[in-house]
């Protein structure tokens, strides 16, 4: 009876560990959702759809749409990119100006393809926000583009939560910001929290030039959000560009 008892707790704590990593990397990579059609509305089987990344310059390894036309395009860092498809007979396309922010699962409108040779390129840009598919949560966040041009001090990436509507700077919590009554904030930098659990407050700081992205939810979060019942305030740092040959 101990036995049993030992080994079913060794299963729970070895599940737990197994299933961290899996958390962190929902929060900070997004899942980019769409379906491929050519004019008239018939779906387009086995395009391929791959991404680029307007800041970096690198390319995502491309998926091929499925029976119902569907794309899923899983574990995507933080960034602005631009869309690429192409299919036998019709025209390649890029779609320019589409933002990925982490933890989100971002839901494409349809992307219609022209027929014509696969020489020839039709170039749109996105069009508004896309829309977050699978969540209910309220969140902001400030991108790259944003934080060099925001005239804010640059010490701590934190002095950008103001900017968000509803917060307002001061009380106590994390970061020095609330929404609406008082209440404990919670800050994670790359997926890993940034919390001293000692006082409850920011442990470690960066300056915005560090920064890729700073995103805040203000409420209808996900579990794995849940340590704080204030803002949730997730940050990215900015990777390096790559060298030039």
């Amino acid at each position: 009876m101990i036995r049993s008892i030992r080994n079913a707790i060794a299963g729970l704590v070895a599940a737990m560990f197994l299933l961290a990593p899996l958390a962190l990397a929902q929060i900070t990579v997004g899942t980019l959702t769409g379906r491929v059609v050519d004019a008239s509305g018939g779906i387009v089987v086995g395009a391929k759809v791959g991404l680029i990344s307007e800041t970096q310059g690198t390319r995502t390894a491309a998926v091929l749409t499925n029976a119902t036309g569907d794309y899923v395009i899983p574990n995507l860092a933080p960034d602005t990119y631009t869309v690429e498809i192409s299919a036998p007979s019709f025209k390649l396309l890029r779609r320019a100006g589409v933002v990925i922010t982490g933890g989100d699962h971002v839901g494409m409108p349809p992307i219609v393809l022209e027929l014509g040779q696969t020489n020839q390129t039709v170039s749109v840009e996105a069009q508004g926000a896309l829309v977050q598919t699978q969540s209910a949560e309220r969140s902001w966040a400030i991108e790259s583009k944003q934080l060099d041009e925001l005239r804010v001090a640059h010490s701590n990436f934190t002095n950008l939560v103001p900017f968000v509507p509803g917060v307002q700077a001061g009380g106590n919590s994390a970061g020095g910001t609330r929404l609406g009554g008082q209440s404990q904030n919670n800050i994670m930098m790359d997926g890993i929290s940034a919390m001293d659990t000692g006082n409850n407050g920011q442990m470690l700081s960066m300056n915005i030039e560090s920064i890729g992205e700073v995103k805040v939810l203000t409420q209808g979060y996900q579990a794995e959000y849940g340590r704080s019942s204030g803002l949730q305030i997730t940050t990215y740092t900015r990777p390096a560009r790559p060298s030039q040959p």
